[in-house]
């Protein structure tokens, strides 16, 4: 799910201050949004997308992709997208298992079981 910052759409900017729980700044979201139930929080769905999260569980604009954009056969075909979804899915799942059995072979966390 991706969380969006509403503060200042509209008039809302003129009428309402900013909440005093904004921790990162206006436009900048993160948890605290939920444990006060910010009036000014928007989400979205992030289907088919692959993330690395840091230590709070957020995701930097730098650390994530989803499938889509240039990733849709041209011309557009529902079937070859399913198909497409499938593999994308198939892959992000292989990679993130190869990443694990690379990070644990490397620090010499993975007993050799032969």
């Amino acid at each position: 799910m991706e969380l969006h910052c509403l503060y200042g759409i509209g008039d809302q900017d003129e009428v309402n201050p900013v909440p005093f729980f904004c921790k990162y700044g206006v436009s900048k979201p993160g948890y605290h949004w939920l444990s006060e139930k910010c009036g000014f929080s928007g989400h979205a769905p992030a289907p088919l997308e692959i993330a690395y999260s840091g230590e709070n569980g957020e995701v930097s604009p730098d650390a994530w992709i989803g499938f889509g954009g240039d990733m849709d056969p041209n011309p557009y075909n529902d079937k070859m997208v399913s198909e497409l979804k499938e593999t994308w899915r198939n892959l992000c799942k292989k990679k993130v298992n190869e990443a694990y059995q690379e990070y644990m072979k490397q620090h010499k966390l993975l007993e050799d079981k032969k």
